[in-house]
């Protein structure tokens, strides 16, 4: 029996006692967890996502996590990563879960997206990891910990420098608490890699904050990936974020999907995606507004980029020309691969460009592998189309793969 095999048997004993003690049935997943044997090697990985089928109707209660933490607090040493996402843990569960967490002397991962974590309990979860300098990932996407509570989670990024991705999404976050993330990234921390703050709360218009996330994407200097997801954001915004853009040098992916974005907008990116300094990879604008003319744009700046390899402009509104001016641009590109375009107007024009683009033999020096979201077919004549999931084998997305395994 490996080490930690042995380590987590007596936890499981030690949880089984305090739930007797306390009058609880054990939560018999949970139990499972505990006792699978593990392979000889000197951690193991804490992990309980809600949402894995064997766990769907087990997830973790408040009175779970306090009776598995006072179980585990003599092992702390023995664990790297912590993933209790999709769970039922709210403050009450979160004193207990803090707790454990300091004591872990190599604290790696914390997961706890889709929980039900408020704005006391993001307090103490700040309070008790602040000053873990080893943590690497934080995921706290849909919860509800709100302006105050994420204020308190940026004070990590104050002293820890090991931190690389950060996930806030979904915590009806206002400008206050977005600025506040911002200010901190533009003046203290440049260690950061992945910033996730999808559906920020604004109770004005999201333009405001553009200035904020400009200043900062100006003089940060790490910020590798940055996900802007439903802000709110029109084109007058994004001219004020690519404006500032242009002094950097390091932002490789930009997901700006589900904004307000205009033709206007495009015509900004891709005055960013012209510059010396764009090292732009992936560019997400999938459910914008851009229209004909936004194709237009994106099209010229696709011709000259050296750059991107995906972009997304699914649900754009762009007609036939507009898509036949993108597939005309691929001519031209050498680095994008990648290119989804599904539910927009597709007519005769774009699908023959798309399709000899990829299957005219008279174009053979130009049948490089491309990931479309779509294929092409003849019948009777007339090009049709349908959709297919093809994926780029390639970093594209904002958040990394979750690289801890059950």
């Amino acid at each position: 029996m490996s080490q930690v095999t042995e380590v987590k048997q007596r936890i499981s004993e030690a949880y089984k006692e305090n739930c007797t003690n306390s009058d609880v049935a054990p939560n018999k997943a949970l139990l499972r967890f505990l006792e699978e044997p593990e392979a000889e090697k000197e951690t193991f990985n804490l992990i309980f996502r809600g949402n894995h089928k064997l766990n769907f109707s087990s997830r973790l209660s408040d009175e779970d996590v306090i009776l598995l933490c006072a179980a585990a607090e003599p092992y702390a040493q023995y664990i790297s990563h912590v993933d209790f996402s999709y769970n039922l843990i709210s403050d009450t569960g979160i004193n207990s879960l803090a707790r454990l967490l300091s004591m872990i002397p190599n604290l790696e991962s914390i997961n706890l997206q889709g929980n039900q974590i408020e704005i006391d309990g993001a307090k103490v979860l700040a309070e008790h990891i602040k000053d873990k300098t080893s943590v690497e990932y934080i995921n706290l996407n849909l919860n509800n910990i709100q302006t105050d509570g994420v204020l308190q989670i940026v004070l990590v990024l104050f002293n820890n420098k090991a931190l690389r991705e950060l996930h806030l999404a979904d915590n009806k976050i206002d400008h206050d608490g977005i600025s506040g993330i911002m200010s901190v990234l533009g003046w203290h921390n440049n260690t950061l890699e992945v910033l996730n703050v999808d559906n920020a709360n604004y109770s004005s218009i999201g333009q405001e904050i553009a200035i904020h996330i400009a200043k900062m994407l100006q003089t940060n200097r790490g910020l590798e990936k940055l996900s802007l997801r439903k802000h709110a954001l029109n084109s007058e915004g994004l001219y004020t974020i690519t404006e500032h853009l242009l002094d950097n040098n390091k932002l490789r992916v930009l997901d700006l999907s589900c904004n307000k974005l205009t033709y206007k907008g495009c015509e900004h990116l891709g005055k960013f995606m012209l510059s010396d300094n764009c090292v732009l990879e992936s560019l997400n604008l999938a459910n914008n507004r851009t229209g004909h003319y936004g194709a237009k744009a994106m099209a010229l700046a696709l011709s000259k980029n050296k750059t991107l390899m995906h972009l997304d402009m699914t649900t754009n509104d762009i007609d036939d020309d507009g898509l036949r001016m993108l597939g005309q641009s691929l001519y031209e590109n050498e680095t994008l691969v990648s290119l989804k375009l599904y539910w927009n107007h597709f007519g005769q024009n774009s699908l023959r460009v798309f399709h000899d683009l990829r299957y005219n033999t008279k174009n053979a020096e130009y049948q490089t592998q491309y990931y479309l979201d779509f294929d092409t077919y003849e019948v009777d004549g007339e090009l049709q189309m349908c959709h297919v999931e093809n994926h780029i084998p390639y970093d594209i997305k904002v958040d990394r793969p979750y690289y801890v395994d059950e």
